[in-house]
Protein backbone atom coordinates (compact mmCIF):
# COMPACT_ATOMS: atom_id res chain seq x y z
CA UNK A 1 0.00 0.00 0.00
CA UNK A 2 1.23 3.13 -0.95
CA UNK A 3 1.80 6.07 1.33
CA UNK A 4 -0.50 9.49 0.95
CA UNK A 5 2.64 11.31 0.93
CA UNK A 6 3.77 9.30 -1.67
CA UNK A 7 0.88 9.34 -3.72
CA UNK A 8 0.51 12.91 -3.28
CA UNK A 9 4.38 13.57 -4.89
CA UNK A 10 3.24 11.66 -7.75
CA UNK A 11 0.04 13.37 -8.25
CA UNK A 12 2.17 16.44 -8.47
CA UNK A 13 4.38 15.54 -10.62
CA UNK A 14 1.05 14.29 -13.26
CA UNK A 15 -0.40 17.65 -12.76
CA UNK A 16 3.13 19.41 -14.01
CA UNK A 17 3.39 20.49 -17.80
CA UNK A 18 5.45 18.24 -19.47
CA UNK A 19 8.00 20.99 -19.92
CA UNK A 20 8.27 21.71 -16.27
CA UNK A 21 8.55 18.12 -15.79
CA UNK A 22 11.61 17.97 -17.94
CA UNK A 23 13.33 21.04 -16.47
CA UNK A 24 13.22 19.24 -13.18
CA UNK A 25 14.47 16.29 -14.66
CA UNK A 26 17.53 18.18 -16.47
CA UNK A 27 17.82 20.09 -13.09
CA UNK A 28 18.55 16.82 -11.31
CA UNK A 29 20.72 14.88 -13.62
CA UNK A 30 23.86 14.11 -12.51
CA UNK A 31 26.96 15.81 -13.59
CA UNK A 32 30.00 15.14 -12.18
CA UNK A 33 32.22 18.01 -13.00
CA UNK A 34 29.80 20.54 -11.03
CA UNK A 35 28.93 17.78 -7.65
CA UNK A 36 32.64 18.20 -7.74
CA UNK A 37 33.36 21.54 -7.71
CA UNK A 38 30.26 21.77 -5.21
CA UNK A 39 31.75 18.64 -3.07
CA UNK A 40 35.53 20.69 -3.04
CA UNK A 41 33.73 24.21 -1.96
CA UNK A 42 32.18 22.63 0.82
CA UNK A 43 35.53 21.03 2.14
CA UNK A 44 37.01 24.56 1.40
CA UNK A 45 34.71 26.90 3.37
CA UNK A 46 33.58 25.00 5.62
CA UNK A 47 35.63 22.03 7.09
CA UNK A 48 36.83 22.54 9.97
CA UNK A 49 39.83 20.63 9.41
CA UNK A 50 40.32 20.76 5.55
CA UNK A 51 44.58 20.53 6.80
CA UNK A 52 46.41 19.39 9.93
CA UNK A 53 49.17 17.54 10.92
CA UNK A 54 48.93 14.11 8.65
CA UNK A 55 46.35 15.66 6.06
CA UNK A 56 47.08 18.09 3.27
CA UNK A 57 43.20 18.56 2.41
CA UNK A 58 44.16 20.25 -1.16
CA UNK A 59 47.29 17.02 -2.04
CA UNK A 60 43.77 14.87 -0.89
CA UNK A 61 41.72 16.48 -3.17
CA UNK A 62 43.99 16.26 -6.19
CA UNK A 63 44.57 12.62 -6.28
CA UNK A 64 40.50 12.30 -6.74
CA UNK A 65 39.82 15.01 -8.54
CA UNK A 66 39.77 12.97 -12.08
CA UNK A 67 38.24 9.95 -10.49
CA UNK A 68 35.32 12.06 -9.61
CA UNK A 69 34.92 14.14 -12.44
CA UNK A 70 34.59 10.89 -14.64
CA UNK A 71 32.69 8.99 -12.21
CA UNK A 72 30.32 7.76 -15.03
CA UNK A 73 27.30 7.61 -12.39
CA UNK A 74 26.06 8.91 -8.95
CA UNK A 75 27.06 5.81 -7.30
CA UNK A 76 30.50 5.52 -8.43
CA UNK A 77 30.78 9.13 -7.58
CA UNK A 78 29.40 8.66 -4.40
CA UNK A 79 32.42 5.48 -3.88
CA UNK A 80 34.95 8.54 -4.76
CA UNK A 81 33.93 10.27 -1.75
CA UNK A 82 33.76 7.78 0.61
CA UNK A 83 37.39 7.32 -0.54
CA UNK A 84 38.47 11.23 0.12
CA UNK A 85 36.77 10.88 3.57
CA UNK A 86 38.56 7.80 4.57
CA UNK A 87 41.94 10.05 3.61
CA UNK A 88 40.89 13.02 5.48
CA UNK A 89 41.07 10.42 8.57
CA UNK A 90 38.00 11.92 10.55
CA UNK A 91 35.31 9.13 11.66
CA UNK A 92 32.98 12.53 12.01
CA UNK A 93 33.45 13.00 8.06
CA UNK A 94 30.96 10.22 6.66
CA UNK A 95 29.71 10.37 3.26
CA UNK A 96 26.23 8.45 2.38
CA UNK A 97 23.71 7.13 1.67
CA UNK A 98 25.39 3.46 2.85
CA UNK A 99 24.41 0.28 1.62
CA UNK A 100 25.69 -2.95 3.21
CA UNK A 101 28.55 -3.40 0.81
CA UNK A 102 30.14 -0.17 2.06
CA UNK A 103 32.60 -0.31 5.24
CA UNK A 104 31.26 0.14 8.78
CA UNK A 105 30.93 3.57 10.76
CA UNK A 106 34.00 3.94 13.07
CA UNK A 107 33.98 3.61 16.17
CA UNK A 108 30.53 2.85 16.57
CA UNK A 109 30.68 -0.37 14.53
CA UNK A 110 33.76 -1.11 15.33
CA UNK A 111 35.36 -3.54 18.26
CA UNK A 112 38.74 -3.33 17.70
CA UNK A 113 41.46 -0.96 17.25
CA UNK A 114 44.66 -0.93 16.05
CA UNK A 115 47.91 0.81 15.26
CA UNK A 116 50.94 0.55 12.91
CA UNK A 117 54.00 0.95 14.45
CA UNK A 118 56.62 0.86 11.31
CA UNK A 119 56.81 -2.55 10.62
CA UNK A 120 53.72 -4.72 12.23
CA UNK A 121 49.96 -3.60 12.63
CA UNK A 122 48.91 -4.66 16.19
CA UNK A 123 45.61 -5.00 17.73
CA UNK A 124 46.12 -2.39 20.91
CA UNK A 125 42.33 -1.94 21.82
CA UNK A 126 39.92 -4.69 22.25
CA UNK A 127 36.17 -3.38 22.98
CA UNK A 128 34.16 -5.09 26.04
CA UNK A 129 31.42 -7.26 24.70
CA UNK A 130 32.43 -7.27 21.16
CA UNK A 131 32.82 -10.34 18.98
CA UNK A 132 36.28 -10.12 19.24
CA UNK A 133 36.48 -9.95 23.20
CA UNK A 134 34.37 -12.86 23.27
CA UNK A 135 36.55 -15.15 20.92
CA UNK A 136 39.83 -14.33 22.49
CA UNK A 137 41.28 -11.28 20.25
CA UNK A 138 43.44 -9.51 22.79
CA UNK A 139 45.82 -6.30 22.77
CA UNK A 140 49.54 -7.27 21.73
CA UNK A 141 48.51 -9.22 18.19
CA UNK A 142 49.63 -9.05 14.90
CA UNK A 143 47.41 -8.52 12.34
CA UNK A 144 48.53 -10.86 9.38
CA UNK A 145 45.36 -10.82 7.06
CA UNK A 146 42.06 -9.06 6.88
CA UNK A 147 39.69 -10.42 4.91
CA UNK A 148 42.41 -12.12 3.42
CA UNK A 149 44.06 -9.19 2.45
CA UNK A 150 47.43 -8.23 3.93
CA UNK A 151 46.85 -4.87 5.85
CA UNK A 152 48.91 -3.41 3.58
CA UNK A 153 46.50 -3.91 0.74
CA UNK A 154 43.86 -3.36 3.26
CA UNK A 155 44.63 0.00 3.73
CA UNK A 156 45.01 0.90 0.40
CA UNK A 157 41.64 -0.53 -0.12
CA UNK A 158 39.80 1.62 2.50
CA UNK A 159 41.74 4.61 1.19
CA UNK A 160 41.73 4.11 -2.59
CA UNK A 161 45.73 5.62 -2.87
CA UNK A 162 49.27 3.46 -2.64
CA UNK A 163 50.48 2.97 0.81
CA UNK A 164 53.30 4.96 -0.18
CA UNK A 165 51.10 8.03 -0.24
CA UNK A 166 49.93 7.98 2.99
CA UNK A 167 50.61 9.77 6.36
CA UNK A 168 51.06 7.28 9.59
CA UNK A 169 47.74 8.89 10.92
CA UNK A 170 46.10 8.19 7.33
CA UNK A 171 47.50 4.68 7.63
CA UNK A 172 46.43 4.14 11.32
CA UNK A 173 42.67 5.50 10.35
CA UNK A 174 41.99 3.22 7.36
CA UNK A 175 43.44 0.19 9.59
CA UNK A 176 40.76 0.71 11.84
CA UNK A 177 38.17 0.96 9.05
CA UNK A 178 39.05 -2.36 7.61
CA UNK A 179 39.54 -4.31 11.19
CA UNK A 180 35.83 -3.16 11.30
CA UNK A 181 35.01 -3.97 7.96
CA UNK A 182 31.64 -3.91 6.02
CA UNK A 183 28.50 -2.90 6.96
CA UNK A 184 26.42 -6.24 6.98
CA UNK A 185 29.25 -8.43 6.57
CA UNK A 186 30.73 -10.99 8.53
CA UNK A 187 35.15 -10.62 9.04
CA UNK A 188 37.76 -12.92 8.86
CA UNK A 189 40.96 -11.79 10.55
CA UNK A 190 44.46 -13.95 10.63
CA UNK A 191 46.41 -12.84 13.76
CA UNK A 192 50.09 -13.75 15.10
CA UNK A 193 49.97 -14.39 19.07
CA UNK A 194 53.36 -15.01 20.16
CA UNK A 195 54.79 -18.27 18.13
CA UNK A 196 50.95 -19.41 16.48
CA UNK A 197 48.92 -18.11 13.91
CA UNK A 198 44.91 -17.70 14.42
CA UNK A 199 41.94 -17.47 12.20
CA UNK A 200 39.28 -15.59 13.91
CA UNK A 201 35.82 -15.40 11.79
CA UNK A 202 34.06 -12.97 13.22
CA UNK A 203 30.10 -11.15 13.13
CA UNK A 204 29.88 -8.18 11.34
CA UNK A 205 30.58 -5.55 13.54
CA UNK A 206 27.37 -3.28 13.38
CA UNK A 207 25.65 -6.22 15.67
CA UNK A 208 27.38 -4.74 18.26
CA UNK A 209 25.94 -1.14 17.31
CA UNK A 210 22.77 -2.74 17.32
CA UNK A 211 22.88 -4.70 20.34
CA UNK A 212 23.69 -1.46 22.03
CA UNK A 213 21.27 0.80 20.23
CA UNK A 214 18.51 -1.94 21.61
CA UNK A 215 19.29 -2.02 25.37
CA UNK A 216 19.01 0.52 28.24
CA UNK A 217 20.19 4.11 28.10
CA UNK A 218 22.93 3.70 30.91
CA UNK A 219 23.32 1.23 33.41
CA UNK A 220 23.74 1.32 37.22
CA UNK A 221 26.75 -0.03 39.80
CA UNK A 222 27.55 0.02 43.28
CA UNK A 223 31.14 -1.03 44.18
CA UNK A 224 31.07 -0.25 48.14
CA UNK A 225 30.88 3.61 48.49
CA UNK A 226 31.64 4.03 44.52
CA UNK A 227 28.66 4.42 42.37
CA UNK A 228 28.68 4.25 39.03
CA UNK A 229 26.45 5.66 35.73
CA UNK A 230 27.63 3.42 32.73
CA UNK A 231 26.03 5.78 29.25
CA UNK A 232 25.15 3.03 26.61
CA UNK A 233 25.85 5.23 23.58
CA UNK A 234 23.00 7.52 23.80
CA UNK A 235 24.08 10.68 24.40
CA UNK A 236 21.68 11.73 21.03
CA UNK A 237 18.38 10.38 23.48
CA UNK A 238 17.19 13.27 25.17
CA UNK A 239 15.25 10.83 27.50
CA UNK A 240 18.70 10.57 29.07
CA UNK A 241 18.35 13.58 30.73
CA UNK A 242 15.24 12.71 32.99
CA UNK A 243 17.26 8.52 32.96
CA UNK A 244 20.51 10.14 34.37
CA UNK A 245 18.97 12.10 36.87
CA UNK A 246 16.79 9.02 38.47
CA UNK A 247 20.28 7.15 38.40
CA UNK A 248 22.21 9.55 40.53
CA UNK A 249 19.38 9.85 42.74
CA UNK A 250 19.57 6.43 43.45
CA UNK A 251 23.11 6.88 44.27
CA UNK A 252 22.75 9.76 46.82
CA UNK A 253 24.37 7.79 49.36
CA UNK A 254 27.93 7.25 47.86
CA UNK A 255 30.63 9.21 48.05
CA UNK A 256 32.25 8.63 44.96
CA UNK A 257 30.80 8.56 41.63
CA UNK A 258 32.02 6.97 38.08
CA UNK A 259 30.32 7.88 35.06
CA UNK A 260 31.58 5.98 32.68
CA UNK A 261 31.85 7.24 28.81
CA UNK A 262 33.95 4.16 27.53
CA UNK A 263 31.11 3.17 25.35
CA UNK A 264 29.57 6.43 23.72
CA UNK A 265 31.54 6.19 20.04
CA UNK A 266 28.41 7.90 18.17
CA UNK A 267 28.19 10.93 20.17
CA UNK A 268 25.28 13.04 21.30
CA UNK A 269 23.91 16.12 21.49
CA UNK A 270 24.98 19.25 23.79
CA UNK A 271 21.34 19.35 25.46
CA UNK A 272 21.99 16.25 26.56
CA UNK A 273 25.48 16.97 27.76
CA UNK A 274 24.07 20.04 29.38
CA UNK A 275 21.52 17.87 31.10
CA UNK A 276 24.32 15.84 32.95
CA UNK A 277 26.56 18.10 33.84
CA UNK A 278 23.99 20.63 35.21
CA UNK A 279 24.23 18.27 38.21
CA UNK A 280 27.70 18.70 39.38
CA UNK A 281 27.68 23.25 39.01
CA UNK A 282 26.05 25.49 41.32
CA UNK A 283 26.47 28.11 39.03
CA UNK A 284 26.87 28.77 35.32
CA UNK A 285 30.43 27.75 34.11
CA UNK A 286 32.45 27.34 30.89
CA UNK A 287 32.77 23.66 29.67
CA UNK A 288 33.85 23.77 25.86
CA UNK A 289 35.10 26.67 22.91
CA UNK A 290 33.90 26.82 19.67
CA UNK A 291 35.29 28.56 16.48
CA UNK A 292 33.60 28.57 12.98
CA UNK A 293 35.92 28.93 10.01
CA UNK A 294 33.59 29.52 7.79
CA UNK A 295 33.70 32.82 8.92
CA UNK A 296 37.00 33.84 8.72
CA UNK A 297 37.50 31.87 5.55
CA UNK A 298 34.48 33.10 3.50
CA UNK A 299 33.42 36.70 5.81
CA UNK A 300 36.64 37.55 7.26
CA UNK A 301 36.42 38.32 10.81
CA UNK A 302 36.76 35.17 13.24
CA UNK A 303 34.14 33.58 15.12
CA UNK A 304 35.14 31.94 18.89
CA UNK A 305 32.66 31.86 21.64
CA UNK A 306 32.55 29.51 24.87
CA UNK A 307 29.89 27.15 25.54
CA UNK A 308 28.77 27.01 29.24
CA UNK A 309 26.95 24.57 31.64
CA UNK A 310 24.16 25.97 34.11
CA UNK A 311 22.74 24.09 37.16
CA UNK A 312 20.15 21.30 36.42
CA UNK A 313 18.65 19.10 39.06
CA UNK A 314 19.64 17.95 42.12
CA UNK A 315 23.46 18.60 42.74
CA UNK A 316 25.60 15.47 43.65
CA UNK A 317 28.25 16.54 46.47
CA UNK A 318 30.98 13.56 46.25
CA UNK A 319 34.47 12.88 44.27
CA UNK A 320 33.63 12.77 40.58
CA UNK A 321 35.27 10.85 38.05
CA UNK A 322 34.44 10.40 34.51
CA UNK A 323 36.11 7.90 32.17
CA UNK A 324 36.74 7.36 28.02
CA UNK A 325 38.39 5.88 26.44
CA UNK A 326 38.98 4.35 22.74
CA UNK A 327 35.08 4.30 22.01
CA UNK A 328 34.51 8.01 23.55
CA UNK A 329 33.55 9.96 20.65
CA UNK A 330 31.93 13.45 19.81
CA UNK A 331 29.86 14.16 22.70
CA UNK A 332 31.19 11.93 25.05
CA UNK A 333 34.82 13.73 24.26
CA UNK A 334 33.20 17.35 24.76
CA UNK A 335 31.89 15.46 28.02
CA UNK A 336 35.20 14.76 28.96
CA UNK A 337 36.75 17.94 28.46
CA UNK A 338 33.40 19.55 29.52
CA UNK A 339 33.82 17.86 33.33
CA UNK A 340 37.09 18.69 33.34
CA UNK A 341 36.35 22.21 33.25
CA UNK A 342 33.93 22.37 35.83
CA UNK A 343 36.65 20.13 38.39
CA UNK A 344 35.90 16.83 38.09
CA UNK A 345 38.41 14.27 37.35
CA UNK A 346 39.04 12.34 34.36
CA UNK A 347 40.24 8.74 33.69
CA UNK A 348 41.30 6.79 30.63
CA UNK A 349 43.25 6.53 27.68
CA UNK A 350 43.09 8.17 24.23
CA UNK A 351 39.73 9.27 23.19
CA UNK A 352 38.13 8.48 19.79
CA UNK A 353 39.01 11.90 17.82
CA UNK A 354 36.03 12.54 16.08
CA UNK A 355 36.78 15.58 14.88
CA UNK A 356 34.57 19.00 15.29
CA UNK A 357 30.98 20.06 15.99
CA UNK A 358 28.81 17.58 13.06
CA UNK A 359 27.29 19.48 10.49
CA UNK A 360 25.29 17.70 7.23
CA UNK A 361 25.04 18.77 3.64
CA UNK A 362 24.31 17.60 0.74
CA UNK A 363 25.32 17.79 -3.11
CA UNK A 364 23.53 19.18 -5.50
CA UNK A 365 22.81 16.54 -8.53
CA UNK A 366 24.13 13.90 -6.75
CA UNK A 367 22.60 12.06 -3.76
CA UNK A 368 25.74 11.75 -1.62
CA UNK A 369 25.03 13.02 1.98
CA UNK A 370 27.85 14.40 3.90
CA UNK A 371 28.12 14.71 7.30
CA UNK A 372 31.51 16.31 8.84
CA UNK A 373 32.31 18.45 11.95
CA UNK A 374 32.10 22.45 10.51
CA UNK A 375 32.94 24.29 14.17
CA UNK A 376 36.75 23.47 15.37
CA UNK A 377 36.32 22.56 19.09
CA UNK A 378 38.48 23.45 22.28
CA UNK A 379 39.10 22.79 25.79
CA UNK A 380 38.34 26.38 27.55
CA UNK A 381 42.08 26.91 28.08
CA UNK A 382 42.33 26.59 24.26
CA UNK A 383 43.50 22.91 23.78
CA UNK A 384 42.14 21.40 20.39
CA UNK A 385 39.37 18.26 21.86
CA UNK A 386 41.39 16.31 20.11
CA UNK A 387 44.78 16.77 22.06
CA UNK A 388 42.92 15.83 25.19
CA UNK A 389 44.18 13.45 27.50
CA UNK A 390 42.41 12.48 30.30
CA UNK A 391 44.15 13.67 33.88
CA UNK A 392 44.60 10.06 35.19
CA UNK A 393 45.70 8.56 32.31
CA UNK A 394 45.86 5.13 30.96
CA UNK A 395 47.54 3.24 27.81
CA UNK A 396 44.54 0.67 28.41
CA UNK A 397 40.86 1.58 29.54
CA UNK A 398 38.45 -1.14 28.48
CA UNK A 399 37.36 -3.94 31.28
CA UNK A 400 38.02 -6.81 30.14
CA UNK A 401 37.48 -10.68 32.02
CA UNK A 402 40.23 -9.63 34.57
CA UNK A 403 38.87 -6.47 35.83
CA UNK A 404 38.16 -3.21 35.13
CA UNK A 405 41.39 -0.25 35.12
CA UNK A 406 39.25 2.72 35.75
CA UNK A 407 37.82 1.23 38.55
CA UNK A 408 41.13 -0.05 39.71
CA UNK A 409 42.75 3.34 39.35
CA UNK A 410 40.57 5.36 41.44
CA UNK A 411 40.43 3.26 43.98
CA UNK A 412 44.30 3.80 44.35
Amino acid sequence: MKSPSLIACIAALLSLPATAVGAQERAAAFEAPKAWAEFATLLHERYGYFARSGVDGERILAAFADRARTAPDDKAFINVLQHVAHNFADPHFVVGPLDSEDWSIVPTASDLFGRYDGGNFVISDVRENGDAAGQGVRPGMTVVRVEGLTPRAAVEDVTGRRFAELSALQIDFAFNVALAGHRKRARTLELADGGRQRRFALTASNDLAQRIEDGPLLTVERHGRIGVIRINNSLGDQKLIAAFGAALAGLSDTDTLLIDLRNTPSGGNTSVARGIMGHFVDHDRPYQMHVVPFETRVLGPTRKFVEYVAPFGTRYPGKVYVAGGRWTGSMGEGLMIGFDAIGATTVGSVLAHLLGALDNATIEGSGATIDLGTEQLFTVTGLPRESYRPTLYLDHAERTAQGDPVLAAIAR
